[in-house]
This record gives C-alpha cells, structure tokens and sequence, in this order.
C-alpha cells in the first residue's frame, strides 16, 4: 500500500489551534494501580444519583458514577474472561502440558493474525514468555487486581476480573484460587456449579435476579475443558444445550452468555454457542416463561459473498441494550480483510430476529479491528478500533483508538449522527487542561448518563501538541480512565493530526506498536 506521509501545514496548524476554543464534550479522570504495569477501566456503575440521567445537560462529576479497573503485572496470554484460549475450539490444544507452549503461540500468531516473523516472535515473548507462562509454569496466580474506585474488589482472591458492575453498584466478574481458574461472583455471592464457572452481567426483574455467564466441565485426561451458557435465576442454574455439538478429538464445543436484557415479556441473554460442526457462533439465548427454561438462537448474516461459516473462528455477541440492539465482534479465519484477519465488530438492531450488520462508515472501515466495550439503554455504543489503516499481514498490528457511536436515533449524546474517536471528544478550550495528558485507546463501558470508562496512554506533562497522534516527550504508561460529559457542551472539533496518509485521514501511532503487541492480548468484551 502506498502512501504520502505529510506534515500539518502551519495554516493548518494554526486553524487546528483556533479549535481549541471550542467545547469539549468531556473531561477526561485518571486512575491507576500504581502496583501494575498497566491499568485498564472496565466497567461503569449506573447513575448513583437518580437526579442525574443525562450528564449532556445535568451538572455532573468524577463521583457521578463508579468505575471498575483493573491492574495488571503482565498479559494473560489466556484470558480469564475466556472458555477456550484464543477463544477457538481447539484452544487447548495449544496449551498442552508437554508441549513447547512458546511455539504454539508463536503458530497461533503466524496462523491468525499473520504479523511478520519477528513480531510474532515478540508477541509470543509478551503473550507467554513474559505473560502466561507465569500461571502456566509458576502458579503465579497474582497478576490481575481489581478496584471499584479506590476501593479492592475480592481482595483475597487471585486474578480477579471485572465484566459489569450491577444496578445496586457491586461488581460482577470471576477470579481465581490455587485449585480453581475460574469461580464467577456478583457482589458477595459466588457460584461455583461446575469445574470452572463466570459471571458477566446480572439483570433485576422484580424479586427475581438473573446473573449470566458460563459453566466449564473438564474432559478427559488432558488439560480440556467444555463450557456451556449458564444463566443463574437466584441460584438456580440453567445451562444451554449445545446445537448438536459433540466433543471430536481435540475440539471442545464452548458456549457463554455475556449480557441480558428483558424486551416487552421475554428476557434475552445474548454471547455464543456451538453448532454441529463445533463452530462458536453468535447467539441469543431467550426466555419467555420467567427464566425457567431457555432457546437458543444462532445470529444469521455471516455467510454470504466470499465467506462461509468456516471463515470465522468465532462470533459473539456481548451487550445488549433494553431496546433489543445487541453489538459483538467476530474473529475472522483463512479470509484476508483489506490486509488483516480481522477482528471485526457488528450489530443486530432485533435481538428476537437476529441478523449481523457489520459496522461501516466514518471511522469504521473494511477489514478494521474492534472491541465491543458496551451499549447503553439510548443505543450509544463504546468499544475500540483501528485508527491505522496499513496491512497486518506480513507486517505489524495496527494501532486503535476508544470510539463511540449511535446504532439508532436514540442518541442523548450530541454525536451528529455519526462515529467518533474519543480523543475528539476531549477536546477544547472549557475541558480540564490535564486532558492533554491522555490518548484514549479502549472503552469498555457507557452507563446511560453517557459517563465512560476507559484505558488511554498518560503522558506525564502532557502530550506535545493537541494532535490525536502527538508525541510524548516524557514517560507514558497505560492508564485506566473515566470520561464525564460537561455538560451543556454540544460542539466537537476533530483534534488534528500530524501525519496523515493519502488513502485515508488517520495518522501514524507506529511507535505504539510494540506496546499494542501486548495490549492485543487483552480482550474486555
């Protein structure tokens, strides 16, 4: 792919400075775990304050709501929040006691995202070396610390995650004790069914409270384990049967439902399941007689064109609104998208006739990466994407940047009916000066009062100019952070950008590279 690098003119940098006198739509919180290495936020609480739903036109602030975030010593290389490693049904094959655990992730690299040699070496280093293999080979089980605000979250526990913090503000996630990867909890409660279990939302409907997730079951002999979607009415569990799925060799069939809405009278969880030929695939699992007993739905739409389900190593989807509009992500396989294997993000707008649109336009473009951080009841959704646009296979990862858009006409937030980075949303001349100091890469969550949160790069003092790609000077380290409308803020002025490529307006985060090898690892949603 070829491209004209250039550099902002003075004119332009000029006009680009008089924009700063335009408002921003939010101001930007820092929190750390000054014990890790790198801080991520997660999840937000709902409003605390009833008087406050929309903080676009009501005065809120940094106590408005609770943000959850993690800390983090080195990558998970299997992420907690996963079934499977890699989230594939073969994932235990690459993690075999015996094995050389390195070449595996290595392979997997090479196979599925496709970087050069030489960056699939350092990812498999960061992954695994430097990251996994600390669990795996050292039952080092202290690595991810959670915090709701400044407070500990499961503190006697080993890697504790955060997924979603529920409607009386508790946390809701899973950790990790030394005979147990996974045990799924919500507030106080645990739920240990099964060999592993996880939680990742919870939904009140009346006296009765719904926690979804997933149950394991270990098989065989070898280090393999099956999951099944588990809904919890109370503490009586559900699991969702497989679509025809069976164990084959070394192929686990998987399943997991990760959010869980109620529309008109029939409640909705939404994640994955496994069809008969073991494939993860997107679903929605419904109930209509009160959580008693559960269908599940497989989400139509990825075969088509040039793909056929056999093209993707996975789909799920991870949010749904009280609307009926859900978002996910699929992972794509033996299929090169605009020069990647991509990761991409998509909607269903009915969660009864679930069909996949892939998002598109804007920021969004053919072949980008995502994640899904969350959706709110007016159908604005955060998450991450791309923000360069050069090819990652047979070259290196593309950096990305925390996005939101609106999947309907829902929208409180004043986003023009378009997708944005949320660095342009940070900036102009009535937010905090400190807002500078940040470049938000990930959101994981957005609550309905339009409070994020968050992770950005800090730099120390302040990033050198105002443009989105802007150089630090200082130290940076990766930062969690919670975004605060302000409120009776309406304009967004792009911030500029330095570099720029003739394809596509989108400017140059190459020196982020090596880091995003590391953050790829990690998976909120």
């Amino acid at each position: 792919m070829s491209s004209k690098i250039f550099k902002i003119s003075a004119v332009a940098a000029t006009v680009a400075a008089s924009f700063a006198a335009n408002a921003a739509l939010y101001n930007v919180y820092k929190y750390d775990d000054s014990s890790a290495v790198q801080t991520y936020g997660v999840a937000i609480s709902p409003v605390t304050d009833s008087g406050q739903t929309n903080c676009f036109s009501d005065s809120c602030d940094q106590q408005t709501s609770a943000i959850a975030y993690e800390g983090k010593r080195y990558q998970e290389g299997f992420q907690y929040r996963d079934e499977s490693p890699f989230l594939v049904n073969f994932g235990f094959d690459y993690i075999d006691q015996g094995d050389n655990v390195y070449d595996n992730f290595r392979s997997y690299c090479y196979n599925y995202l496709g970087y050069t040699d030489s960056l699939c070496e350092n990812w498999a280093n960061s992954q695994y070396t430097n990251g996994y293999a600390n669990e795996f080979e050292n039952s080092d089980i202290n690595n991810s610390k959670a915090y709701l605000e400044n407070s500990d979250v499961q503190s006697a526990q080993g890697n504790v995650i955060v997924n979603s913090i529920d409607a009386s503000g508790e946390p809701v996630g899973n950790y990790q004790t030394s005979t147990r990867r996974n045990t799924a909890y919500a507030g106080t409660d645990t739920f240990i069914d099964g060999d592993r279990s996880r939680a990742w939302a919870q939904y009140t409907d009346g006296s009765d409270v719904y926690t979804v997730g997933s149950v394991s079951t270990k098989y065989g002999s070898a280090s393999d384990y099956t999951s099944k979607a588990a809904i919890w009415k109370g503490t009586t569990l559900t699991s969702v049967a497989w679509d025809s799925a069976a164990v084959r060799d070394r192929v686990m069939p998987q399943g997991s439902a990760r959010d869980i809405t109620k529309v008109s009278s029939t409640l909705y969880a939404v994640g994955y399941n496994s069809d008969i030929d073991e494939r993860l695939r997107a679903s929605v699992f419904s109930s209509g007689d009160n959580g008693n007993t559960w269908t599940s739905t497989f989400v139509t739409g990825f075969d088509g064109g040039d793909r056929d389900l056999d093209n993707y190593l996975n789909s799920s989807l991870t949010a749904v609104s009280e609307n009926g509009v859900a978002v996910g992500t699929y992972k794509l396989r033996d299929v090169v998208s605009n020069g990647a294997y991509s990761n991409g993000l998509f909607y269903v707008t009915d969660v009864a006739n679930p069909t996949a649109k892939v998002f598109s336009g804007d920021i969004f473009f053919t072949g980008a990466n995502g994640l899904i951080g969350g959706i709110n009841k007016y159908d604005e959704v955060v998450g991450a994407v791309d923000f360069e646009t050069h090819r990652e296979v047979d070259g290196q990862p593309r950096a990305q940047r925390g996005f939101i858009t609106q999947l309907t006409t829902k929208a409180q937030a004043p986003l023009q009916g378009k997708a944005w980075y949320l660095d342009d949303l940070t900036y102009g001349g009535d937010a905090l000066a400190s807002n500078n100091d940040y470049r938000i890469i990930q959101a994981g969550d957005i609550n309905d009062a339009g409070v994020i949160a968050a992770t950005a790069y800090y730099c120390e003092g302040g990033y050198a100019s105002d443009a989105i790609d802007a150089a630090c000077s200082g130290s940076s380290k990766l930062v969690a952070v919670k975004l605060v409308p302000i409120s009776g803020s309406t304009a967004i002025t792009k911030r500029p950008v330095e570099t720029s490529t003739v394809e596509r307006q989108g400017g140059s985060l190459g020196f982020f590279a090596l880091t995003l090898l590391g953050l790829l690892g990690f998976r909120r949603k």
